[in-house]
């Protein structure tokens, strides 16, 4: 199956730049900084896009630019318009299933509570592999979860993310390359212990 899109959920706006529900957006932002791309908003899709290459394979990257919860809408009107079937799709977003420094490969399936996820599903479908971001989970159960993801990374949790950012751009280049089983065989380990 062949890829052509990188979707990254999170929110708009400076507030919730280093939040952890921006995980998925602090990667393909590093992703596009490091193949050199500039990001531009499209205001027909609601969204800022930019485009990369992998080998001799170009990508879109697409951050919609509603809230979370919405994110299905721009990105179902961009693959219309580019006449992009939704199995070409990879939905890059944080996974409080996971701890940071972590990145899961995976086909379909439920949103698993994650609004931004459930969007894409209503809008189109949920054939799309979805690459899941670890933050780690609440840090004990009686905290909203709301207030969990909309917080910021802390410090050593950040650092953790960024220093697995070049290994989670490695992964999406051998899904674009090689296929998901090949992605899914390098990506879904737990990472080396320090």
């Amino acid at each position: 199956m062949p890829f052509s899109v990188i979707a990254a959920l999170g929110n708009p706006g400076r507030e919730y730049a280093a939040t952890r529900h921006n995980a998925g957006w602090i990667v393909v932002d590093a992703l596009a900084s490091q193949a050199g791309a500039t990001w531009r908003e499209e205001s027909r899709f609601s969204a800022a896009v930019a485009k990369v290459m992998f080998g001799d394979r170009s990508a879109h990257l697409v951050k919609p630019l509603t809230y979370m919860n919405d994110s299905g809408t721009p990105l179902a009107a961009f693959l219309r318009f580019h006449r992009i079937d939704p199995s070409e799709i990879v939905v890059l977003h944080d996974d409080i299933a996971f701890e940071p420094g972590q990145l899961r490969l995976s086909l379909g399936g439920s949103a698993a509570g994650h609004n931004g996820v459930a969007s894409c599903i209503r809008h189109f479908g949920e054939a799309f592999v979805r690459a899941r971001v670890g933050i780690g989970p609440k840090k004990h159960p009686g905290q909203d979860l709301a207030d969990h993801v909309l917080g910021r990374f802390p410090d050593a949790d950040f650092a953790t993310l960024t220093q697995r950012i070049p290994d989670f751009i490695q992964s999406l280049q051998t899904l674009f390359s090689l296929g998901l089983p090949a992605a899914q065989n390098l990506t879904n380990r737990k990472p080396p212990t320090p």
